[in-house]
């Protein structure tokens, strides 16, 4: 690769819309964006899922009695004039507390809309990727996914070799093939000039009550650029390396403390922003005392994370009217059930995705790092602000705005 494509410091990146579907009770967001896939473009709904070192369809491989999911549709690769096999050995990619799902390994063109606003001379962004095309999943989880697919982007494509982490959450599981599967999505917009070296980042901001939202790719939205109500948190390694971790310095509902600041060194717990996930779930015995506390005295739930630019701990504060949440559709529709799920093996974890994430403006910043013409791209942290209007989630103020709005 030339250097010239990556130092593209002209490069506007991208804005791609995001709908929601009905809130379920399975764990997943209900945010997904229309993606093509193939030649001629099939529009299926994926989630942009910063939990998952993937990417992967339902398709035409699915049986009659499998892969059945809310979103309903599937990639028919026989349609499509650029897909190729990689690898048509059937493998078990690890859904974590979902199960597995048989996939075979294909490659195609992803083909990405950008918003018409700022983008009308852009016109669709295609790039090409392995992608793991579902032949059989089942389970009331599944069945209530709002999506067809989900396409990963992962703090760093590292795989934990830790004897320890038997929770691998949605993770590749190493397989022998006759070739390496690789899913490098947001590096493949940033080899192409899509996303500038300057401009790393990652970006979601949704509205529940209007069901749209948006994801930027090397955008940054620029009603937050003098916002001082925000915290930054520091990329700190779990033993499930590619998701987005930062540590935990204390944790209480209420008056009760869950996780302890003196706990945080041994060993540390860690939250993750996890953009494909709904609910508050992870460690059995913390999100155990959280639901049964939070079922009954409705307290606040306290999370002391990240620092500001003061020497303070950043607070965010959420409240019961954010974790008890409608279920819309599914087994469970109609109810308001609260949004904390143990996880067998998810030890010292608290995994977040839209139950938080809908009230806050969150972006993901990576690294560039260019050697010998490679381009590798190394997590930096996650950063949080507060919307202008909605609930004060985070409640410590910083002196001044956040450093990624001034590269």
């Amino acid at each position: 690769m030339k250097k010239s494509v990556l130092v593209n410091d002209n490069a506007t990146g991208l804005s791609i819309s995001l709908d929601r579907g009905p809130f379920q009770n399975n764990g997943a967001s209900p945010w997904y964006a229309y993606v093509g896939v193939g030649t001629p473009a099939q529009a299926l709904k994926f989630a942009f899922d910063t939990g998952s070192n993937f990417m992967w369809v339902t398709s035409s491989l699915c049986k009659a009695d499998t892969c059945h999911h809310y979103g309903d549709q599937q990639f028919v690769y026989q349609l499509s004039s650029s897909f190729s096999w990689v690898d048509q050995q059937t493998i078990a990619v690890d859904f974590g507390p979902w199960g597995s799902m048989a996939v075979k390994t294909g490659k195609d063109i992803l083909t990405l809309t950008p918003d018409a606003l700022g983008q009308i001379d852009s016109g669709p962004i295609s790039l090409i990727s392995d992608l793991y095309l579902a032949q059989a999943y089942e389970g009331v989880q599944f069945y209530e996914l709002d999506w067809d697919g989900g396409i990963g982007i992962p703090s760093t494509t590292e795989v934990s070799d830790a004897p320890f982490a038997a929770f691998s959450y949605r993770g590749i599981v190493t397989q022998q093939t006759s070739e390496p599967t690789s899913f490098h999505f947001f590096q493949s917009l940033v080899e192409q000039g899509v996303v500038s070296a300057k401009c790393p980042y990652v970006a979601f901001l949704t509205d529940m009550d209007e069901g749209h939202g948006q994801v930027e790719f090397g955008q940054l939205n620029q009603d937050y650029r003098n916002s001082r109500e925000y915290v930054f948190l520091p990329w700190d390694k779990y033993s499930v390396p590619y998701l987005w971790t930062s540590k935990i310095n204390s944790l209480a509902l209420g008056e009760t403390q869950i996780i302890a600041p003196e706990s945080t060194t041994n060993p540390p717990y860690f939250l993750a922003l996890d953009s494909g996930s709904s609910q508050f779930k992870g460690d059995f015995d913390v999100m155990t005392r959280l639901y049964n506390l939070a079922s009954h005295t409705k307290d606040n739930l306290i999370i002391e994370i990240g620092q500001t630019d003061l020497g303070e701990v950043g607070k965010l504060v959420v409240t019961s009217e954010m974790y008890d949440v409608l279920i819309e559709a599914g087994q469970q529709k109609g109810k308001v059930v609260t949004q904390f799920q143990p996880m067998e093996g998810a030890d010292y974890i608290a995994l977040v995705g839209s139950v938080l994430m809908d009230y806050l403006y969150t972006v993901y910043e990576f690294n560039v790092v260019e050697a010998a013409g490679n381009v590798s791209l190394l997590p930096v942290g996650m950063w949080v602000f507060n919307k202008s209007t909605g609930p004060k989630v985070i409640t410590t103020t910083q002196s001044k705005p956040a450093r990624i709005f001034h590269y």
